[in-house]
């Protein structure tokens, strides 16, 4: 018998290919390498994740000689995510300089990065852009993308900071020298030159033009000292470069609030154009290379699965030069004690220590830690802990690299077959499961503080996560504040689960076994249902419409009626739901609603319903809603006073509702996020919809797995590949859940009155909220501070939308 290869012993790119998918979206570098650990070629890349495909893509049609060696030699791949293209730019270049890798043949050097220097050697200092850093004396900020970002920056900030562009070299002459132009004099003005300059290169008597328009303050002349240009003009525009952008804003707040006070349209949407620069730009702070010269090390450190990953940037002279990362093992209690253990035995005797180590996490022995680290270096060392500033963006940017080599170190896991198999294999002896689960479901809920609670259902199929099967759930049932895990958790729980109880054929076959069938309504079956509707539905005669009743019939009488109503094209009403006593507990009525909504192909189907039966409606796949149509108010109204209970208003979609391959697979086990109280709420769903289907939680505290109707937790071993592939699995559906809420809670920020305001644009809402900040300050602004963003038809919009005068 001849034995057929496996694809990757065909192909041993693939393994590389399933890996690739779990690399991130985002700009970093990546590192090919060989068997060794060797690193082959360094590359740049806007998204790491398409880049890393296109190595590892099955060719088409022949490849050249060099591509062909390079794929043969190639067994892994290591990734650093930057925030931006320029920092892979940069930190790609200091690694080819650094590595020489094989198959890296350009070599790039500083000039592509652009700078602004302040020559704080002179007097008077200039500012210019250059493209190379010396020792010099003078002040260097960036880098910065482009010679024309800096230029634009640069233009900004003259038009608060009136410096000089000129290249002329001045000085300070005590006395006078005849050799320069500097010297007192009457001028036209009659004024007196305040101090004795020599300006070289001048030719001219006179200030240029830019002092005639208030673009300079004429040092070339005497007009000001150093110090005063220097406070007038420079340390404004340090302040900027260093960050603190917020008195730019204030200043040019002001002169386009002067200019539209005075009429000067004009000059005003100039300045509200700066303004728009400084609110849309991106944050520039380049975090891989600075002008500091400042030599530390930064620590991010990232947890999943119960396990430990460190990323160690290297920052010499202000440039990252390298990163190391690690993978501990061992559990430890706290965040806090993996980074006190692991600096210790990180920056041994021998090991290089810089005069400043970052890390995210207050240390209870930080004294201690810093005088040994102090007395293996020779000299003092500094352990910080940022919370703001370019130090926090650099522990930001290496706790994510953290998190992405945990992640592929999970997918380089996934990606060997024998982990997966052998994790399937234990978790069905353990749980003492009747098959090996294929398909496993994981689940969490997620909310802020009662806000935006949602639900993520998360897959893995044959122990590999399947991307395209997760689902997210907004809970409906809930109101704004309310905070129930338990009750959003049975509600995710059963509008996944029904799907695979939903075959309306044969439960329509079962029915009929008893004895019921179901159709329309007869013509000599209108008087019928018409006095139904008004016993139990609490209809009146002008309301009552035969039309789009579905019947359930008993030896030809009537036990069940549900209607779908139109009130119009776009609003459908379910209503008059009622069955016979002995049949009103059972899932008659149910099985009838669902057969009218199986028929909606599109738009919505509203409900009123009591209070009390919103949990189940919602399992249906309604959700309460706050506003109505008004004939479907006006319904509610009527008959409140007919009901013991709040009557309340829900919705079905038909586009949320469709079912697709993910809910109508079933799964072999279902992992839940949370102890014993989470698990008893699943099962209980369960059982109401009659599946058998194996279940378990995973409680995160202790990362005990509890099985239904034992008090105790299963044991696993220490070092279970089967425990891990379930704290994956968890920690997966935590991501997921709090990605869907991340997602909402931002769409729920971006909503505003300025939405409906006629006329208006995206742009033109931004830029008014990021200047006002609120609606409150929009209503009580002037119409011209208004009209500097808006014309007039659109203030006329806005005075209607926000209530102004």
């Amino acid at each position: 018998m001849i034995r057929k290869a496996s694809p990757s012993a065909n192909d041993p790119l693939s393994l590389l290919r399933t890996r690739v998918k779990q690399a991130p979206l985002g700009p970093g570098i990546y590192r090919w390498l060989n068997k060794n650990g060797d690193v082959l070629y360094v590359g740049k890349a806007k998204s790491l994740r398409k880049r890393l495909a296109q190595y590892v893509v099955p060719a088409k049609g022949n490849i050249g000689p060099w591509r062909q060696s390079f794929l043969q030699q190639i067994v892994d791949f290591d990734v650093t995510v930057t925030n931006t293209e320029l920092e892979a730019l940069m930190l790609e270049t200091h690694l080819i300089k650094q590595l020489k890798p094989k198959y890296n043949v350009l070599m790039k050097d500083d000039k592509n990065y652009v700078y602004i220097r302040i020559s704080m050697q002179d007097p008077y200092p200039r500012i210019d852009i250059v493209r190379r850093i010396f020792n010099d004396g003078a002040r260097y900020f960036g880098p910065k993308t482009t010679a024309e970002e800096a230029r634009t920056i640069l233009d900004l900030l003259r038009k608060i900071y009136p410096y000089r562009t000129c290249k002329m070299e001045i000085e300070t002459a005590d006395p006078p020298s005849p050799a320069g132009y500097g010297e007192a004099e009457e001028e036209e003005d009659g004024q007196a030159q305040r101090i004795p300059v020599v300006c070289y290169h001048k030719d001219r008597k006179t200030p240029c033009l830019d002092f005639h328009i208030d673009q300079c303050s004429a040092p070339c002349i005497g007009r000001v000292t150093p110090e005063e240009y220097f406070h007038q003009s420079i340390e404004g525009v340090i302040n900027f470069l260093k960050g603190n952008e917020d008195t730019v804003k204030t200043l040019l707040k002001e002169k386009m609030q002067k200019a539209a006070a005075d009429k000067k349209f004009e000059i005003a949407a100039q300045l509200r154009n700066h303004l728009r620069y400084l609110e849309h730009k991106k944050d520039d702070v380049e975090l891989v290379s600075d002008t500091s010269g400042e030599d530390s090390d930064i620590v991010g450190i990232a947890q999943l699965a119960n396990r430990s990953h460190v990323v160690v940037f290297h920052r010499r002279a202000g440039r990252m030069i390298g990163e190391h990362s690690y993978n501990l093992v061992g559990n430890a209690e706290s965040l806090a004690e993996v980074i006190t253990q692991f600096l210790a035995q990180f920056y041994d005797e021998e090991a290089e220590i810089p005069p400043v180590i970052i890390i995210g996490e207050e240390l209870e022995e930080l004294g201690v830690l810093q005088e040994l680290l102090t007395a293996r270096r020779g000299g003092k060392v500094k352990i910080v802990v940022p919370e703001r500033g370019k130090k926090s963006n650099l522990l930001l940017l290496a706790e994510k690299n953290a998190q992405q080599k945990a992640k592929q170190q999970e997918a380089k896991w996934e990606a060997d077959k024998r982990n997966t198999d052998s994790a399937l294999e234990e978790l069905k002896e353990r749980l003492n499961l009747p098959s090996l689960p294929e398909r496993i479901e994981g689940y969490d809920i997620s909310h802020l503080g009662g806000t935006e609670t949602v639900g993520s259902m998360v897959v893995m199929r044959k122990g590999k996560a399947a991307n395209d099967h997760y689902r997210s759930f907004t809970i409906r049932t809930l109101k704004r504040g309310e905070i129930d895990d338990y009750w959003a958790l049975r509600e995710v729980l059963t509008r996944r689960l029904r799907y695979l109880t939903e075959d309306i054929a044969k439960e329509e076959e079962n029915w009929k076994e008893q004895g019921i069938g179901f159709g329309k309504a007869h013509k000599d079956e209108v008087e019928r249902v018409k006095e139904l509707a008004l016993q139990h539905c609490h209809e009146s005669e002008e309301h009552f419409d035969p039309d789009g009743f579905l019947l359930a019939r008993r030896e030809q009488g009537i036990v069940a009626t549900v209607q779908s109503f139109s009130h119009s094209e776009n609003v459908m009403e379910l209503r008059c739901t009622w069955a016979d006593a002995d049949l009103a507990q059972t899932m008659l009525p149910r099985f009838m609603v669902r057969k009218i909504l199986r028929s909606l192909k599109k738009g919505k189907m509203y409900a009123v319903v009591p209070s009390a039966l919103e949990m189940s409606y919602g399992g249906l796949g309604f959700r309460y809603v706050k506003t109505s149509p008004k004939p479907i108010d006006e319904r509610r109204e009527r008959l409140q006073p007919f009901s013991d209970d709040t009557l309340i208003v829900m919705m079905y979609e038909a586009v949320q509702n469709k079912a697709d391959v993910s809910f109508t697979s079933v799964p072999d086990l279902l992992v839940i996020d949370g102890g014993k109280g989470q698990l008893s709420t699943v099962v209980d769903v369960l059982r109401k919809l009659k599946l058998q289907i194996s279940v378990i939680g995973l409680a995160k505290r202790e990362e005990e797995v509890f099985v239904p109707e034992v008090s105790e937790p299963v044991i696993f071993p220490k070092d279970s590949q089967a425990k891990f592939l379930l704290m994956r699995l968890r920690d997966e559906a935590h991501r997921s859940a709090n990605r869907h809420r991340e997602g909402r809670g931002l769409k729920a920020v971006k909503e505003s009155v300025l939405d409906d305001v006629p006329g208006m644009g995206d742009e033109t809402r931004r830029a008014l909220l990021a200047y006002f900040k609120t609606v409150s300050a929009m209503k009580s602004a002037t119409d011209q501070e208004l009209m500097v963003f808006i014309n007039e038809a659109q203030l006329i919009g806005l005075r209607d939308k926000i209530g102004r005068e």
